[in-house]
């Protein structure tokens, strides 16, 4: 028995539990996953699927639905990390904590979600709206996508929807998804297309001759069809500008266990890479520290400059591997130095590792105009977390005692000659008038 009594172990357990599950999580923005799956859905069909994500330390929760309780929010914070919405097959809506709004609320908090459409069924209204938020366009109902030259002979010997990728034509985002190529992937369902959101980034997409069609409509879907080829995506990712993430997956059953266990199959190390990336478990950067200062000095981070002087711009940038921190190592790190607009655009240096951080820097100098400057670090690449840093500083001109003397100036010597040359020429006129007059006649006297 405790002298707190049992009271505050109930109070303070839950507290615990998550700052011990946190401490153990390898997702760099928490362990607490929220996985949205209908009681229809057998939980056994995706056994490995959610197995392998227990064995990664994430929390999972399974809730259905149309649970009354279920809320992503509690008190105004986010209830959840990360969030796996499988779309009910039996329902014909979600509940109101899973409409679009709230979806999207969540990511702006920091959350991350991934989205796994029913290969079956069409997308439900509130996923749908959501999907366009994102520029993502989903298919019709009862689509299905069909490849005559790459499918399953055994599973689909005459429909041939379900078909073989091969990876490395499939993948478009090697960053994200690191596959083996000697083997396949396999997949059941539809697929979407995506629009022009600068965000939005195409992951695993069909083959040439794939396409998207309507059984009911064969003969005019198969001129028509809703997206085909290249076009026609599978998986598709979106980072927000606060690093929150977005997945959609066309078919749940790319990631089930008959999918996983299929002969040669690279669906288990499909869905690792994805849920990887989706729970900020790999391609994740951060920037350790930033520091500006005049060059060859010791004070960092001055408030004021003064034109034409020599500045030293460093930043350290770490990348998470694993369950650590590590050097983070690039040649297209760039820093702007701002006024309305770029005056310079340097690439930083990488200078060495300082602990589990990189260290990048450059020395410029600073331009020949006075006014108020911005160092802008900005580095997005596809698939990395964006890193961005903005730190303003005052440009002064020079001081009244700061400018050169006239004689540390060389173009001045012909001034300086001249000027000498008429005081001295001045001096000479002076002594030759007055010590060289006229000599004096004697006068003469008069009887």
């Amino acid at each position: 028995m405790t002298p707190f009594g049992p009271g505050i172990i109930r109070i303070l357990g839950f507290p615990l539990l998550a700052l011990v599950s946190i401490a153990f999580a390898l997702s760099t923005t928490g362990s607490k996953l929220l996985v949205v799956l209908d009681p229809s859905i057998n939980k056994e069909d995706y056994s490995i699927f959610f197995d392998d994500l227990k064995d990664r330390d994430f929390a999972l929760d399974f809730r259905s639905a149309n649970d009354p309780h279920l809320s992503l929010f509690n008190y105004g914070e986010r209830a959840y990390d990360h969030v796996i919405l499988t779309l009910p097959p039996t329902q014909k809506a979600l509940g109101p904590n899973l409409l679009a709004k709230p979806l999207l609320e969540f990511m702006t908090n920091g959350g991350n979600l991934l989205v796994l459409l029913n290969p079956n069924e069409h997308a439900l209204g509130s996923v749908r709206e959501f999907a366009r938020e994102l520029d993502i366009h989903l298919p019709f109902r009862d689509t299905k996508l069909v490849d005559h030259f790459h499918f399953d002979t055994v599973a689909s010997p005459n429909l041939h929807d379900t078909v073989i990728l091969d990876p490395a034509t499939s993948l478009v985002s090697p960053l994200i998804l690191q596959v083996a190529r000697s083997k396949k992937i396999v997949y059941s369902g539809s697929a979407f297309a995506l629009g022009n959101n600068q965000l939005l980034f195409p992951i695993l997409r069909a083959s040439d001759t794939a396409y998207v069609y309507d059984p009911a409509e064969e003969l005019l879907a198969s001129d028509s069809p809703f997206v085909s080829g290249t076009q026609a995506y599978l998986v598709a990712g979106i980072q927000a500008r606060n690093n929150a993430r977005a997945v959609i997956v066309a078919s749940s059953s790319m990631l089930s266990n008959d999918a996983i266990n299929a002969a040669d199959s690279a669906n288990r190390e499909l869905a690792a890479g994805i849920t990887k990336w989706t729970f900020q478990e790999s391609a994740v950067i951060k920037l350790a520290s930033v520091t500006h200062k005049l060059a060859n000095t010791a004070e960092e981070n001055p408030l004021i400059y003064r034109v034409k002087q020599n500045i030293t711009y460093e930043a350290e940038i770490s990348e998470w591997i694993g369950d650590k921190w590590v050097p983070f190592v690039a040649d297209d790190v760039q820093l702007e130095f701002t006024m309305l607009d770029p005056y310079y655009r340097l690439t930083l240096s990488p200078v060495g590792a300082n602990g589990d951080s990189e260290l990048y820097a450059t020395t410029f100098q600073a331009p020949d105009q006075h006014g108020m400057f911005t160092f802008h670090l900005n580095y997005k690449r596809t698939g990395l977390s964006y890193v961005e840093d903005k730190r303003t500083v005052t440009l002064r001109h020079f001081g009244h005692n700061e400018f050169l003397r006239s004689f540390e100036i060389p173009n001045a010597y012909p001034y300086i000659t001249s000027v000498v040359l008429v005081v001295v020429a001045w001096l000479l006129f002076t002594v030759l008038w007055v010590f060289s007059g006229p000599e004096k006649v004697p006068e003469k006297k008069t009887l």
